[in-house]
């Protein structure tokens, strides 16, 4: 009786944490709670620990027209970069990019040389071009 009886016991005890699934979800709401906090700084730090006790991570890079944070737990195993990390991320325009201003400069440039093609064309097909002239 008595060995069943612990049996019992340790059964209970051993099922009532949280499952995988508990701690994940937990994890994500504390990796989003932080996300949230990002401020659009080029440096952002966190002192935040997940559902499994470990600290996580934050980067934020540059790209082209965002910024982008990312916030990661390295999940269960406590390795980062592997398939069991959870990840958040954000992203958000800096302004600061020149892909914009490339464009209306070659955008310019394009039209300009259409324009003058096309009045050259226009002169020429009327007589009033080089070639036109003997």
């Amino acid at each position: 009786m008595w060995r069943a009886f612990a049996l019992l016991v340790s059964c209970v005890v051993a099922g009532c944490g949280p499952s995988n699934h508990e701690m994940r979800e937990r994890t994500l709401s504390i990796l989003n709670t932080e996300a949230d906090r990002w401020d659009v700084s080029k440096d952002f730090a966190t002192s935040a620990v997940d559902a499994y006790g470990q600290p996580i991570s934050a980067s934020v890079k540059k790209g082209l027209v965002n910024y982008v944070l990312e916030v990661r737990s390295s999940g269960r195993d406590g390795l980062f970069k592997n398939t069991d990390d959870i990840e958040v991320t954000r992203t958000k325009r800096h302004g600061e990019s020149v892909v914009s201003d490339q464009a209306v400069q070659d955008v310019g440039k394009v039209s300009g040389g259409f324009a003058s093609g096309a009045v050259g064309g226009i002169k020429e097909g009327l007589g009033f071009g080089r070639k036109g002239k003997k």
